[in-house]
């Protein structure tokens, strides 16, 4: 009985002690988070010199009644053997999102000029700034 006991008082001590934890931070202010929807993304059947378009969404984590502008750029790994050459790929560096919305759409094009059946990458992320956490990455994979 005493065990039953002891084990009441500790099971009531363990209910107050968690109860009591505070969320005071849950209302503080946190940095915008920008990043792409998509961690990968392919490009095949890049025609002979041509150029083939995909899109890509960019999700920020909060809203804002104003226009909003977010760098976009290409970040080089230096263990990816796979990286394309600037001239395999064309994007605007500059993306808009529209006030009361926390997504847009950007176009990115691969451009062939030294594309052929091998798949070559190119890795792209936001800039981060002052009040900008940069997101997640996506990394595009082109081929002929």
């Amino acid at each position: 009985m005493k065990k039953l006991n002891l084990l009441f008082v500790l099971i009531g001590l363990s209910i107050t002690i968690i109860s009591c934890e505070t969320y005071d931070d849950y209302d503080t202010n946190r940095r915008t988070v920008a990043g792409f929807t998509v961690a990968t993304k392919s490009i095949s059947s890049v025609p002979e010199g041509g150029t083939k378009d995909t899109s890509l969404d960019l999700f920020v984590s909060d809203v804002s009644s104003v226009a909003r502008t977010f760098n976009v750029v290409v970040v080089n790994i230096p263990s990816d053997t796979t990286a394309s050459p600037p001239e395999n790929y064309t994007f605007n560096p500059t993306l808009t999102i529209p006030g009361n919305t926390r997504r847009a759409t950007m176009t990115f094009t691969a451009v062939d000029v030294s594309l052929n059946n091998v798949s070559q990458t190119v890795t792209l992320a936001i800039e981060g700034q002052e009040d900008v956490v940069s997101g997640g990455r996506v990394k595009i994979s082109m081929k002929n």
